[in-house]
């Protein structure tokens, strides 16, 4: 009887140790199975993060690229128009100007006289009729011609402007877009008013057209000057 029951008591005591052994097992297994998984999440996490930022920082290069380029075709599209509005405001200057000048050709002797009518901007049918005037009635035929030969380059050169501005709007800043906008108006303006002045021998629309340029198209030529300039950082001052 204390064989068997020394035999019980081991055989306990191994029940015991394997219970605790397999409890120990079980609970140890789900932790590292949980750590495992975890893991795994958190690589996963980590490698589609990594790719989102990725994907992120290409759209961004690509976005730059495409803006630095839109900021070059715009500054590009600026000169261009900033050149033709000098262009056409000089044509435009000089046909308003009070102070207009003209060669004396009534003083002028024959040799000179015909060598300054040869080169001239005037047609061969003008410069016919002028070679064939009086000197007295030269310097009279030479004004009243030369006016329209100079409107003709001041339209051209209006007409430059304007297609340059309409064709090259949508690479402009809004505010410099509509800035450009107005002062091709201005000038078109402007150039109509001189030019009815002339062919209706109003003087009053003549000066008209010269205060409308100095009092409107040039300030809003500082103005554009100026928000260019401020958008470059190369704005002068203190």
């Amino acid at each position: 009887m204390d064989i068997f029951l020394a035999d019980l008591g081991k055989l306990m005591l191994w029940a015991i140790s394997v219970a605790a052994t397999a409890w120990g097992a079980f609970k140890f297994l789900p932790e590292r199975w949980l750590q495992h998984r975890f893991d795994r999440q958190l690589e996963q996490q980590r490698n589609e993060h990594a790719q989102q930022m990725a994907e992120t920082r290409h759209r961004f290069d690509v976005l730059a690229k495409r803006l630095s380029k839109l900021h070059e075709k715009e500054f590009d599209v600026l000169a261009d128009i900033w050149e033709k509005l000098n262009e056409a405001l000089g044509h435009v200057g000089g046909l308003v100007s009070a102070m207009q000048s003209y060669p004396d050709l009534d003083r002028m002797d024959e040799p000179r006289f015909k060598s300054v009518v040869e080169a001239s901007v005037f047609d061969p049918v003008d410069k016919a009729e002028l070679l064939g005037k009086q000197s007295r009635d030269r310097n009279k035929f030479y004004q009243d011609r030369i006016f329209w030969y100079r409107l003709r380059d001041a339209r051209v050169a209006c007409r430059e402007l304007h297609r340059a501005i309409q064709r090259n709007s949508i690479f402009l800043e809004p505010k410099v877009r509509d800035l450009f906008l107005k002062i091709d108006a201005l000038v078109f303006r402007t150039l109509t008013s001189r030019e009815i002045g002339e062919e209706a021998g109003d003087r009053m629309l003549w000066r008209e057209a010269g205060e409308r340029l100095t009092n409107e198209v040039m300030p809003l030529k500082d103005e554009i000057e100026s928000d260019v300039q401020k958008r470059l950082g190369r704005e002068s001052g203190p």
